[in-house]
């Protein structure tokens, strides 16, 4: 089970919209929600005297701490509200330091935040927070772009190509079989017809190992690109499930690859496993 969910904020309504999301894993896996928001010393453009400057700085200091207080007593609020054990953190410095920093420390099962999917790099608040979190914690990551009207998550599609690592994916998939998920979808995409026979085979050993959690599998190979066919599979369910690849088991996210394209194109959430290996 996923007993402790690391959900960041930064009181945007912006990052309000992985909030939903947060709220559903948790009450359907017990777990108890970790909420931080970081607080970062603000940058002060203009002259004056130091006395003046420094007058400046703490009281905008001192208020970008107020609201910050203030924005996790107002999402505690509502986890507790739903019966959500939850317990919030303010930290001081580089966003996303700070968070890898509180991950390493706290070892949470899974991160639960929000991103910008268009822009070609993944972002949170002013800065690329979501892809360092991608590429150097130890935690999945459960990426929202856009807040779902109703945030169930039924559904998911797995992402699969044969390989061991890609394999990675499925633990997390029985984590969350029957809680909340219904039916999962293992996808395979090949680029020859020739492949069709065998990959329909591995498909439906692995969908046997689902066998245990009282779900509805179903696989699915198709011909083509993998992102372009990714993207239209993901119209039919509510999340997408996909192991991230990369050098020393940390995804680069380098540009064209399938995980990255996922994520920018895909209007669904978007769960990306890392690679031990």
């Amino acid at each position: 089970m996923l007993t402790r969910i690391l959900v960041p904020t930064d009181g945007s309504p912006f990052s309000d919209r992985a909030i939903p999301l947060a709220q559903a894993v948790a009450s359907s896996q017990g777990g108890e929600v970790l909420l931080v928001q970081v607080v970062e010393l603000p940058v002060l453009a203009g002259e004056g005297d130091s006395y003046a400057q420094g007058q400046a700085f703490q009281q905008t200091f001192d208020l970008l701490q107020q609201l910050a207080r203030a924005n996790l007593e107002r999402l505690s609020a509502r986890f507790r509200g739903a019966g959500i054990l939850v317990e919030s953190s303010q930290l001081l410095g580089n966003a996303a330091e700070s968070l890898l920093d509180f991950e390493k420390e706290h070892d949470p099962d899974l991160v639960v935040m929000a991103t910008h999917g268009r822009s070609g790099v993944l972002r949170f608040a002013l800065g690329s927070v979501a892809d360092r979190m991608i590429r150097h914690g130890t935690a999945p990551v459960l990426l929202v772009r856009n807040e779902p009207e109703e945030p169930t998550l039924e559904k998911a599609l797995v992402m699969l190509d044969g390989s061991g690592v890609a394999e990675e994916a499925l633990e997390i998939a029985k984590v969350l079989a029957g809680h909340p998920l219904h039916q999962v979808e293992l996808l395979q995409v090949v680029s020859d017809p020739r492949d069709r026979g065998p990959a329909a085979t591995y498909l439906q050993g692995v969908a046997r190992q689902f066998a245990t959690t009282g779900i509805r599998t179903t696989i699915r190979v198709e011909i083509g690109d993998p992102r372009v066919i990714i993207e239209a599979e993901s119209h039919d369910v509510d999340l997408v499930i996909l192991c991230t690849h990369g050098r020393g088991g940390i995804d680069r996210f380098r540009h064209g690859s399938v995980a990255e394209s996922v994520v920018r194109q895909s209007t669904k959430p978007v769960l990306l496993v890392r690679a031990a290996a």
